[in-house]
This record gives structure tokens, C-alpha cells and sequence, in this order.
């Protein structure tokens, strides 16, 4: 069974005349996964979705899909990728099937196979109830599954989808959630969203830029493994001067309010901070109501990634 291509960045940099947007970018995205990538506002994720998808040419380095030089072949290349921006702007004066038509004329499928390949994804991202109505009709929601259908269009092996998940209701989250890691049996995806437990569920690896540079790529499982660093909740009977207090304590990365809660994080290889910060509230004649151990979550490596 096919799993899509692999598609790469080899050291790719792209300025906005005198701001440097992406930085000597590196990585892959391998056939047959959901890779994430992660940033926070103008880390250069927009960017870096646009070089891929043929939007836009590096300033230097080279971006290849399916082992096609996008500087050479572009054409070739981005016939290769199926590409979600976020917000899914789509015209909203067509219905939903004639739009996805003039998707696969645009995309030069075959005439005898149009039909067919509409109602394919149309039943793919739920959209049978509503393909003959207009788009500006629909929902959010059904605009979103909208601009995802039109990106399935033609089985690109790479897909790029930019938060696809924006104005779901929960029980749709759920169903395009399935369908993403479905559709890496058959494709290389690309993910980039804010959601934090979103990419956690769905993705094996992540890319994390921060200032136009790649900080990391690693897999999802090691930068949550409980050794680089895991953290505890407490209840305490003086909020504010225990987030002072722990603050203070050697081997705390960072403390913060959560509510009616103090989240603690330890660094990385910090052990186990339990003893010391429970010595430290009660030193400090705070009452410590509750104290639980929890592990080390995505948010909690990448917010220690991109602080650094």
C-alpha cells in the first residue's frame, strides 16, 4: 500500500527583504506518518507550509517533494501535495460539489474520473448531506471540512493541513481527528496546530521552530518521557507565595498559577522534586493541602523548548 512520499527540507532560508523568516531549516517529513510542527506566532510555521507547498521559493537552500526539486520541476512537484490553509478560504458561491469539480479540472484528473473522485471525498470529510448546497450557506465547520475534501482531491501522497481541526464542534474534532490518522496509511501529513493534545494524539514525531529556526525534531514519546522533566500539582493554602516560595527551590524549571492550583515543572534530570518542595511549603509555614505527581506532557516540552 502506498504511504506517500517523503518530502524535505535541506537547509532552507526565506526572507521578507530585511527579516529573516526561516532560518537554515532541516527536516523530513517520511512516508506513512503524521508529522507535527510547532511553533508559537512568527516562528515561521506559515512559511515554512508555503515553501512546501510551492507558494513560495526559498531564498537559499532546497525543498523537495518526492525526491523533485520544487526550484525545478514546480509544477510536478506541487501535483504531489494536497495543502489545507488555515481559515480554509473557499469561494462561497458555488455549492459544495461543483466546487470540488472545478478542483479536479483545475488539478487536470481525467474527465471520466471527476465524478467519481468528488463523491469520493465528499463522503471522506462528511460532506454528503450538503454537497449540493452553496458554500456560503454552510457553517464554519462545513467550510472547513470543505477546504480538507479539496485537498484529498487526486490522493496527493504529501498533505499540508494547517490547524484542520479550527471551528469543529467536539463531535467533529473527533471525526476529522480519525480521518487524519487514517489517511497516513496512504499519505505523508504534515500537521501544524496550535492543539497541543491534538498533535500529541495524532503524531509521532514533531518539529519545533522558534525565530525562524528548527530548536528540534524529535519524537513525541521521548520529549514527554519523564526523565526530561515532569512536573507536580499542588493545592496550596497561599497560592501566591508558593509560586514565590518554589520559585526559590534547585531544580524547579518554572512555577505557575492554574487556578485554584500551583503547577511545578522540574528541569530536565531534575529527579524526583517532591521532597524538596514539599520541605519548602512547609518552611515557609504554607499550608500544603494537596500534592500529586503527574508526567511530563507535550505542552510541558515545548514550552520549555521555546522559552529557552
Amino acid at each position: 500500500m502506498n504511504a506517500g512520499v517523503s518530502a524535505q527540507l535541506h537547509i532552507v532560508s526565506r526572507s521578507f527583504g530585511t527579516r529573516l523568516a526561516l532560518d537554515r531549516a532541516s527536516f523530513e517529513i517520511q512516508p506513512g506518518e503524521v508529522l507535527g510542527l510547532l511553533g508559537p506566532n512568527g516562528a515561521g510555521k506559515t512559511t515554512t507550509m508555503r515553501l512546501l507547498t510551492g507558494y513560495l521559493r526559498p531564498s537559499a537552500g532546497r525543498v523537495t517533494i518526492g525526491g523533485i526539486d520544487l526550484a525545478v520541476d514546480p509544477v510536478g512537484a506541487r501535483r504531489l501535495v494536497g495543502y489545507l490553509p488555515e481559515g480554509s478560504p473557499v469561494p462561497r458561491d458555488l455549492t459544495v460539489r461543483r466546487y470540488l469539480a472545478w478542483r479536479a479540472r483545475l488539478l487536470a484528473l481525467p474527465r471520466a474520473t471527476r465524478r467519481t473522485e468528488v463523491e469520493r471525498v465528499c463522503d471522506m470529510a462528511g460532506l454528503d448531506d450538503v454537497a449540493g448546497r452553496r458554500i456560503g450557506q454552510l457553517s464554519r465547520g462545513y467550510r472547513q471540512r470543505v477546504g480538507l475534501a479539496q485537498a484529498l482531491i487526486g490522493q496527493p501522497p504529501l498533505l499540508v493541513l494547517d490547524e484542520p481541526t479550527v471551528g469543529l464542534d467536539p463531535r467533529q474534532v473527533a471525526t476529522t481527528r480519525n480521518l487524519i490518522a487514517r489517511l497516513a496509511r496512504q499519505h505523508a501529513v504534515l500537521l501544524s496546530s496550535h492543539l497541543l493534545t491534538e498533535v500529541a494524539q495524532l503524531c509521532r514525531r514533531v518539529v519545533v521552530l522558534d525565530g525562524g529556526r528548527v530548536i528540534t525534531t524529535a519524537p513525541v514519546r521521548e520529549l514527554t518521557d519523564p526523565t526530561t522533566g515532569g512536573r507536580l500539582r499542588l493545592r496550596l493554602s497561599d497560592p501566591d507565595l508558593g509560586v514565590t516560595v518554589l520559585r526559590g527551590v534547585a531544580g524547579v524549571e518554572a512555577v505557575e498559577r492554574r487556578g485554584g492550583d500551583v503547577i511545578v515543572r522540574s528541569a530536565p534530570g531534575g529527579g524526583d522534586l517532591a521532597p524538596a518542595v514539599s520541605a519548602a511549603v512547609v518552611a515557609a509555614g504554607i499550608g500544603l493541602l494537596e500534592m500529586r505527581s503527574e508526567s511530563a506532557t507535550l505542552e510541558d516540552a515545548y514550552l520549555r523548548l521555546v522559552s529557552e
